[in-house]
């Protein structure tokens, strides 16, 4: 390694984890403390307006602990400020955590409210073409702007008068969206509605009504054909007239 390279880690060493590094006198003391609070509190401040609910639940003291340990031990993969988030998210999902008394919930809430914001910025290369009828279409895709997720724990709900030390009964199922006006919205959904949206899902440019009742159908069978039919066709109604679904 260049003379350059030894220094320019040392560098990046004494920024991301101040423990490491030793002045050599004031002056240069007080430069760096400039850039050491300069880089962490930029990062503090992405990640807590990314993340406002999570925030609420911890103390300051407890926040900047679990953000400095991230800005401290986790490799980023792209220099991105937008990305910033998911790698909160990855780096809360993974065995580096230095809090164990984080809440068990922590990592699904956060990857909600980072999901939430990837919404909220997403484009599509494709036009949207958003649901204004009350007539069914004969096709229909999952909008660009829309992503199924399941979580152990009612994410929704949490909140500092709401923490679950334990999971839920059943497996919790989202569509996170944007509708029409742009606005980021969330549909809480059975986990029949779920399986209809992700079968609809597995078809990239949509799938003709016909043959997604004749599948859910096939994968409903404990339950009345007329049932299922009735039941998907409203759900379909509703799901494109929030903005989940669209004509194909």
């Amino acid at each position: 390694m260049s003379l350059f390279s030894e220094l320019q880690d040392k560098f990046v060493k004494a920024i991301k984890d101040p423990s490491t590094y030793t002045p050599v006198n004031d002056s240069e003391a007080r430069r760096m403390a400039i850039y050491q609070s300069l880089f962490f509190n930029n990062i503090n401040g992405f990640i807590s307006s990314g993340f406002p609910v999570l925030k609420s639940l911890l103390s300051d003291s407890e926040w900047e602990k679990l953000v400095r340990h991230f800005f401290v031990t986790h490799s980023c993969r792209t220099p991105f400020f937008a990305e910033i988030s998911k790698e909160f998210v990855e780096y809360l999902s993974s065995d580096s955590v230095c809090d164990d008394d984080l809440p068990p919930f922590a990592a699904e809430l956060a990857h909600y409210e980072w999901l939430e914001l990837d919404i909220s910025i997403r484009k599509s290369e494709r036009e949207v073409r958003f649901f204004n009828d009350d007539v069914l279409p004969t096709q229909v895709c999952v909008s660009p702007f829309a992503t199924l997720a399941s979580y152990a724990f009612p994410v929704h709900l949490i909140g500092p008068d709401y923490q679950p030390d334990v999971v839920s009964n059943e497996q919790q199922f989202y569509v996170v969206y944007r509708d029409s006006a742009s606005e980021v919205q969330f549909a809480h959904l059975n986990s029949v509605s779920a399986m209809l949206f992700y079968t609809i899902e597995q078809y990239e440019t949509g799938v003709m009504i016909d043959e997604l009742q004749a599948s859910l159908v096939n994968q409903l069978r404990q339950i009345p054909e007329e049932a299922v039919v009735n039941g998907m066709r409203h759900t379909l109604i509703d799901m494109l007239t929030k903005g989940m679904l669209l004509p194909a």
